[in-house]
């Protein structure tokens, strides 16, 4: 009977023993280090446990919008994995308190407002009463003087009283609407939002090798909603271009990444363990006349600058066939919010080599744009992105960077240089217009002058444009004769002057511009 219970007693123990090696653990792993894509990053979390004969892990903290078929796992030797599957729990508790908080925020404003407008009928309604019945007295009514003077002064007192109260109640209810519209925006993102959701690996793992101490154990997988894009801080110098390179990064995972290592890598990930269809290399044509070229690297934008803002994943182009694969390691860890706020972190920096010219265009600018064209500027591994440029202390712009083909030039604007100013003027005394034959010819004498005062020789392309027709089979005949070895360009409707300007030197150069048409025609922009 004896034995009998001692064996009922062991092998109850070993049944709990069991239950307590097969238990699920519920484990927090840190992110510990993102591999971001331009569109896409990979996620690792990193840990260390015990392996027992038979262990199961339950690992939250995972973001809810992964594809399970991206998960991979480094196993220490002799544990293998047995089962793994992801699921996403959804909680509407927290999404419905916020949605609550907010109407009951919205409903208060929307009260308050209703009692501003109230109040702004009464006082507009009273001052309409008081402007209609401006007339003191009637002609059945002798009031003194001083009765007149008195009301006077009420009246007036009154208006401006009303006045200055309808200004601050209108101010109220303008306060209160913008207050309404960020609440009724705040609503409508927690309504697209749906419910919070979190995502979370349950895996259970054999081992070989029992109670051998902790070992490590990495985990990744890849998600969308992450992305990076390039940005430059361009500073021009005494003829030298300091480039300093930072990167947007932007993640709404939802889970924010601590202390975490991160590297960039341009492109996107492969989303599979199998080889992938390569996307098509598509070449796009563009024109490429002088004068769209330089009225883009020329022209600076002040409207169109995000750098202080977040990025959105819209801006950001999914198709990267043909471009370089780039990698680039970040110094130090980062702290990465997951509700999209952008974070602008230093990539590295450089000085881009390369020859300074000058783009002078009177006739948009009296002072010329220093252009930077550089030819090995794809060993900085330069990709296209927003450049803000800097010069002597002041900002003058920002604009998006295109780079060129691997061995041809880039060119970049450095912005407007007020030392070296630029003129264009219509020679009254020379130009003459005069009529023959039943045709009118006017011939205009363009002056064109650049000086440089600058300490240094520098090269200045000195460029204008010149009427062109507006349709093929027009009666107006143009020419254009250069006195000073300007180059014409009739694609374009230019002409160019290219020259070499030392110190403190200015030049002038004159062009010779003939139009002829019929006396039944009349020429506008001439």
């Amino acid at each position: 009977m004896m034995k009998n219970n001692i064996l009922c007693l062991a092998a109850i123990l070993l049944a709990f023993s069991y239950n307590s090696l097969a238990q699920t653990s519920t484990v927090v792993w840190p992110i510990t280090s993102v591999e971001i894509h331009e569109l896409g990053a990979r996620v690792e979390h990193s840990s260390s446990l015990v392996f027992n004969s038979e262990t199961s892990l339950l690992v939250k903290g995972i973001t809810g919008d992964i594809n399970p078929q991206t998960i991979q796992i480094d196993l220490p030797k002799g544990v293998s994995l047995e089962t793994m599957q992801y699921k996403v729990l959804t909680d509407e508790s927290s999404r419905n308190s916020a949605l609550e908080a907010v109407m009951d925020s919205i409903s208060i404003l929307e009260v308050s407002k209703k009692m501003f407008e109230a109040l702004l009928h009464t006082l507009t309604e009273e001052r309409e009463f008081l402007q209609a019945n401006r007339k003191i007295g009637s002609s059945s009514e002798v009031l003194l003087v001083d009765d007149v003077i008195e009301m006077a002064d009420f009246l007036r007192e009154r208006n401006q009283d009303l006045g200055l109260e309808i200004l601050d109640v209108q101010i109220d209810i303008d306060n209160v609407s913008d207050k309404l519209t960020e609440l009724y925006k705040r609503y409508n993102n927690l309504l697209s939002l749906g419910a919070d959701s979190e995502g979370v690996i349950e895996m259970t793992f054999t081992s070989s090798i029992d109670h051998a101490g902790e070992r490590n154990i990495n985990l990744s997988y890849l998600i969308n909603s992450a992305f990076w894009v390039p940005e430059y801080k361009l500073f021009y110098e005494e003829g030298e271009v300091f480039v300093r390179r930072q990167a947007a990064i932007t993640q709404n995972s939802g889970i924010d990444w601590r202390n975490t290592s991160i590297d960039l890598i341009s492109g996107k990930p492969a989303m599979s363990i199998s080889p992938q269809v390569i996307d098509e290399w598509v070449l796009i044509e563009n024109s490429n006349s002088r004068s769209k070229a330089y009225r883009t690297i020329a022209c600076p934008d002040f409207s169109n600058s995000y750098f202080d803002g977040d990025m959105e994943m819209d801006d950001i182009v999914d198709n990267f066939a043909g471009d370089s694969r780039y990698h680039f390691d970040i110094n130090g860890n980062k702290d990465v919010s997951g509700e999209g706020q952008t974070l602008r972190v230093d990539v590295d920096s450089f000085t881009l080599e390369g020859d300074i010219e000058y783009l002078a265009a009177p006739a948009i600018n009296n002072s010329s744009y220093a252009i930077v064209h550089c030819g090995n500027w794809a060993e900085h591994k330069l990709m296209p992105g927003r450049a803000q440029v800097f010069a002597n202390n002041s900002y003058l712009g920002s604009f998006l960077m295109t780079v060129p083909a691997v061995g041809d030039t880039l060119e970049l604007s450095l912005g407007a240089d007020p030392h070296v100013m630029c003129s264009r003027e219509l020679s009254t005394e020379e130009s003459v217009s005069r009529k023959f034959g039943g045709k009118k010819e006017v011939v205009q004498f363009w002056k064109l002058s650049v000086e440089n005062t600058h300490t240094d020789t520098v090269t200045v392309n000195l460029i204008d444009r010149f009427p062109r027709l507006q349709s093929r089979d027009s009666k107006v005949q143009i020419e254009v004769e250069t006195l000073d070895g300007g180059v014409v360009d009739h694609n374009t409707s230019e002409i160019l002057f290219k020259m070499e300007l030392a110190p403190l030197e200015r030049r002038e150069v004159t062009y010779k511009l003939t139009v002829t048409y019929p006396n039944s025609v009349t020429l506008l922009n001439l």
